[in-house]
């Protein structure tokens, strides 16, 4: 009787339901993503994201003429992401990893869901 006593405590727990529903809507979310990506691949969405900020293109743009700079700054992003260092960058690589460390940063449960959907589309499509 005490094992079904406990199982019924362990099914009314707020933490465990609480847990169950957050991983159900993180599930769906990499569903969602996942279909974003192959929209992405099938051209139906596109490739690439465009940004409007003055300063940050003006960062970019003294990068662009500083090839020690472009590649610190390079380094410094993929150090961030527990990445080997290359030897070269361009504007929209700089743009790529510095997205990548801010979504790490402040929502790393994004990125993980972002690899996650990347791992199932990848195996959807083998």
């Amino acid at each position: 009787m005490s094992d079904e006593l406990e199982e019924l405590r362990k099914k009314t727990e707020r933490g465990d339901r609480n847990d169950e529903i957050r991983s159900e809507a993180d599930s769906a979310f990499v569903d969602e993503l996942v279909d974003a990506i192959e929209a992405v691949d099938s051209g139906a969405r596109p490739k690439t994201v465009a940004v409007r900020d003055q300063p940050v293109a003006a960062l970019l743009a003294a990068l662009d003429e500083d090839d020690a700079e472009m590649t610190a700054v390079g380094n410094a992003l993929e150090s961030s992401l527990g990445r080997e260092r290359s030897e070269e960058f361009d504007r929209s690589e700089i743009v790529r990893l510095a997205v990548r460390v801010g979504l790490e940063t402040a929502t790393p449960e994004k990125s993980e869901q972002l690899s996650d959907a990347v791992g199932r589309h990848a195996q959807r499509n083998l």
